[in-house]
């Protein structure tokens, strides 16, 4: 659950948000809406911990975490939609992409045994084991079925 106390945000002197209270539940979808300027990117950032709110606070339950895509509409067009999700947690995605280069050269050395060992490890604590299967979860609750999930994000 995500709850937001009591939060204010003003760049100089222009409040953009007031006082704002709401919670995030599990099991429900939400979004946020309104026209160009009004915010909604800078409110996701807040939710991430990009951005510091002037006042108030924003809580995640514990063992939860927050993650994102950018508005790069174009950047994921050749992923598929499975992959796309994956890539919201940034380090577990790059682990997987480093562990894939290294298990794929011809030239494996002792070096890169550690290097890989050093990943796994990571990719571990990352609960990484289980990041597609989750991502497949999310999906689903969306309404995205597997078929869909191996779309690119193009199709």
């Amino acid at each position: 659950m995500i709850t937001v106390s009591n939060m204010s945000l003003s760049f100089s002197d222009r409040k953009l948000y007031d006082d704002v209270n709401l919670k995030f539940t599990p099991g429900n979808c939400y979004g946020i809406i309104g026209a160009n300027g009004a915010g909604k990117s800078t409110f996701l950032k807040i939710l991430e911990g990009k951005i510091k709110p002037t006042t108030g606070t924003v809580s995640i339950s514990p063992n939860e975490r927050m993650a994102s895509l950018n508005q790069d509409h174009y950047a994921f067009e050749d992923e598929t939609v499975l992959n796309t999700v994956i890539q919201g947690h940034k380090r577990l995605y790059e682990i997987m992409q480093e562990k894939d280069a290294l298990y794929a050269k011809a030239d494996f050395s002792d070096a890169d045994g550690m290097k890989a060992a050093e990943l796994e490890g990571e990719f571990a604590e990352l609960d990484g084991w289980s990041a597609e299967t989750e991502a497949d979860q999310l999906l689903q609750q969306l309404g995205i079925d597997e078929k869909m999930q191996q779309l690119k994000m193009s199709d």
